[in-house]
């Protein structure tokens, strides 16, 4: 086994005093405890080692160790991202050592270069980039994020990003991790709806790579984050802006021409209103996307477009999509221009029943957006670093499977699941 891999470690007790005392002993003798069938309640570290994770358990901080109760299943939801936190080397680590992972994202790729008349592998793994997490430098970060590089263009980011959802998607199922919902923001509404079964594999990458290209070929956009909720900022919306998405109480996403995004992102610092620009070369979600209506619908058109057999949310009206929606082009090509509902949408997602979602995709937008919604409570869950995270996406996915596993879900739980 390569020590340099993460590895899970779990411990279990009938009460949580005894679970205190495993601990203990574990702390103090890491190769003392027997191995034992899964009881009531659950404590798992991910460490490299044993060592690393007896002073793991000793901290116990909350960001390193899970503490939870078997009890009756809790619906899982996949939370798909939408585009913006990509970076060259994401997901590298499960692309090395997770063959379900490799296997599902190479198959995405070998289609998407056929539409796209693109190495697609070679920009997401460029033999001078490292996955995010080992040893990556600053610098080169910083680089990754400017919008020239050919990661962060649309034609490029839009099918990149899809197929690193699904594979992802593929790879929590092969652990035994079903969905019991699923919700993606923008893009990622398409992801979901792959997964659901509303389009083919193969059809939803001819889609995404249709609709990036046009998107791609309509006048550039600009996007801007703004710390305040829809109402404060009606005053605001002059020189073609719109609101590209409400994500919370006081979150909100404006998108227009670059220019009027620029003079109203300086209006709103000079009073005092928290702005951040997004990386992005067009306005999603805007008027601005009118020119690929008519296209994108004759592409739908000419696939078939079943019902969801997995219930997902829709971006368009922020609750459960219906049959009729689903199956209609017009839907999706809507779809494009109007306003990302995700806080309604997570309004009926805390709705469930104690659900436990997995925000899929690079980074934790989606996960900050949950925690930060009124419905929220833990655990809120995570497949891949952010590009300036130290946490490796090997580590972050062992997390999300032991946290299951402690919450009384039923996965494929392995120490350590991943080839060498």
């Amino acid at each position: 086994m390569n020590p340099a891999l993460p590895r899970l470690f779990t411990l279990s007790a009938a009460t949580l005093t005894d679970l205190e005392e495993k601990t203990r002993r574990f702390i103090a003798d890491p190769a003392s405890l027997p191995r034992e069938s899964p009881q009531r309640y659950r404590r798992v570290v991910v460490a490299d080692d044993h060592a690393q994770a007896a002073r793991r358990l000793s901290r116990g901080r909350p960001a390193e160790v899970f503490t939870g109760e078997a009890g009756p299943p809790r619906p899982v939801v996949f939370m798909f991202t939408g585009i913006g936190d990509q970076y060259q080397g994401m997901a590298g680590g499960l692309y090395r050592h997770l063959p379900a992972f490799r296997r599902e994202l190479d198959l995405c790729l070998r289609l998407l270069d056929a539409e796209l008349a693109t190495d697609l592998h070679a920009v997401l793994y460029p033999a001078a980039t490292r996955p995010a997490g080992t040893g990556t430098s600053l610098t080169a970060l910083f680089d990754q994020r400017e919008a020239t590089q050919d990661i962060h263009r649309t034609h490029i980011a839009q099918p990149l990003a899809f197929a690193i959802q699904r594979a992802l998607a593929r790879s929590l199922l092969s652990f035994g991790i079903v969905p019991s919902a699923m919700v993606g923001y923008s893009l990622g509404e398409y992801v979901a709806a792959c997964l659901a079964g509303v389009l083919t594999h193969a059809d939803a990458l001819r889609v995404i790579a249709r609709r990036a290209r046009l998107i791609s070929a309509v006048p550039a956009g600009a996007m801007l984050a703004v710390a305040a909720d829809a109402g404060q900022l009606s005053g605001y919306l002059a020189g073609g802006l719109g609101i590209a998405s409400l994500d919370g109480p006081s979150q909100t996403v404006l998108t227009g021409p670059a220019e009027a995004i620029e003079k109203v992102g300086r209006r709103l610092m000079d009073e005092g209103i928290a702005v951040r620009r997004l990386a992005t070369t067009h306005a999603f979600h805007s008027p601005m996307l009118e020119p690929i209506v008519g296209p994108l619908h004759q592409t739908l058109s000419a696939i078939a477009l079943r019902p969801p057999a997995t219930p997902f949310l829709s971006n368009v009206t922020g609750t459960w999509i219906t049959d009729e929606e689903a199956t209609d082009p017009g839907y999706w090509t809507g779809h494009a221009l109007r306003t990302v509902r995700f806080a309604d949408d997570l309004t009926e997602m805390w709705k469930l029943g104690r659900p436990i979602p997995i925000e899929i995709g690079a980074g934790h937008t989606l996960t900050s957006l949950a925690r930060e919604h009124p419905g929220y409570h833990d655990p809120v869950l995570r497949t891949l670093p952010g590009p300036f995270e130290s946490r490796t996406d090997l580590e972050i996915v062992l997390t999300t499977v032991g946290t299951l596993w402690a919450t009384g879900l039923d996965v494929a739980i392995k120490e350590c699941p991943w080839e060498t």
